[in-house]
């Protein structure tokens, strides 16, 4: 019986039952009382052990964490390194449309840090043209002095769902990209993580909505450039800016990266897809609107000059379908480079042994990350 398998959800449920009707009827009735003590505390004991078992399994069903029992079980799945599309060299050499970061200015006098002498610092932002407000944390490098000329390249973290930007800050990203720098393996840069739910637990798919929903592709592409422009000394060129998440985030990073090629130049999409997936409670596109986020699509008839780099599983269910799509079609001025595993569940311990790999590839390809 496979991990998958509904019939699994079936049987556990079935044991788990029966097992209940036993201590409830307080069998067996015979015998002398410690022993009945000890049958019953192992049936209590086993009602549970199922009872967690099946609640596991019910949320596997749903969520796919796990693919296979050898993926609970920790078997490192076969990789097969992938690479479609254009090259580094014709990114960085495109002439992108659209106004960029360019007009956007650093004051000659920056703002005071949140949190003066912490490398973490939190903010809550107001958007002037998404009208959004939400929670963005900075994590700043080494030796980040406010007071200095010196620019840094910035590279935006989108969480999962439903999450926030805590859990990203989690992960193993911040402490991956302090290793690749301290081995001079990648530029210091810094690192910006914006809540992307906005409102918070809205799955926005980071789309624009209809005038009076969110406009969570603004706030991504514009408002938070421009907010970090303002704050921090970071470099000002779309080879200088990039675009990391997982799952939702993951798609969200590809999104507004393959849509605003002039703020980024990059984009690592780990365990993402390439169409958005809205939830039943909100879904504000249709007809052209959702169109105009098929990224499938994009990548076919008009790709953008961006550099991308993939990680999917086959048996992700979530991702695979429509990153698959997104492979076979890819093309120039579109870079798309990345790892298809043939084995692993939508769950952050698939993609984080990938993490080092994808920053690595990023220093390589675009210069303002190059150490």
């Amino acid at each position: 019986m496979e991990l998958t398998d509904t019939s699994l959800v079936v049987l556990l449920s079935v044991l788990a039952l029966a097992v209940f009707a036993l201590v409830v009827a307080g069998v067996p009735r015979e015998g002398r009382r410690p022993v009945q003590l000890t049958l019953r505390a192992a049936q209590v004991l086993l009602l549970n052990v199922l009872v967690v078992a099946l609640c596991g399994a019910a949320l596997n069903d749903q969520y796919f964490f796990y693919s296979s029992w050898a993926d609970l079980f920790g078997s490192r799945s076969p990789a097969l390194d992938v690479h479609h599309g254009g090259s580094a060299h014709e990114v960085v050499a495109a002439a992108v449309r659209g106004p960029g970061l360019r007009g956007l200015t650093t004051p000659s006098t920056l703002p005071p840090l949140a949190q003066p002498g912490s490398r973490l610092q939190t903010y809550t932002v107001v958007a002037g043209r998404s009208h959004a407000e939400g929670q963005v944390y900075v994590y700043l490098p080494v030796g980040y002095d406010p007071r200095a000329r010196r620019t840094y390249p910035v590279i935006v973290g989108l969480h999962g769902f439903p999450s926030g930007p805590k859990s990203f800050l989690r992960l193993s990203f911040l402490s991956d990209i302090d290793a690749l720098t301290a081995a001079h393996r990648m530029a210091p840069s810094i690192v910006v993580v914006p809540r992307i739910d906005t409102p918070a637990g809205l799955d926005t798919e980071c789309v624009n909505g209809a005038p009076g929903q969110p406009q969570t592709d603004t706030w991504l592409s514009r408002d938070i450039p421009a907010w970090t422009i303002h704050h921090f000394r970071v470099e000002r060129t779309r080879t200088a800016w990039a675009t990391i998440g997982y799952s939702y985030g993951a798609w969200c990073a590809a999104s507004v990266s393959m849509r605003h090629p002039d703020v980024f130049g990059a984009s690592i999409v780990l365990l993402g897809y390439f169409r958005p997936d809205f939830s039943r409670s909100y879904d504000p596109l249709s007809g052209r609107g959702l169109r105009d986020y098929d990224l499938v699509a994009m990548a076919r008839t008009s790709p953008p000059p961006l550099a991308m780099w993939v990680l999917t599983s086959r048996d992700d269910q979530l991702s695979y379908p429509s990153t698959s799509r997104f492979l076979s079609v890819a093309h120039a001025p579109l870079d798309v480079a990345g790892t298809v595993l043939a084995h692993g569940g939508h769950r952050n311990g698939v993609f984080t042994p990938y993490v080092p790999a994808a920053l690595t590839w990023l220093a390589q390809t675009l210069p303002g990350f190059h150490a």
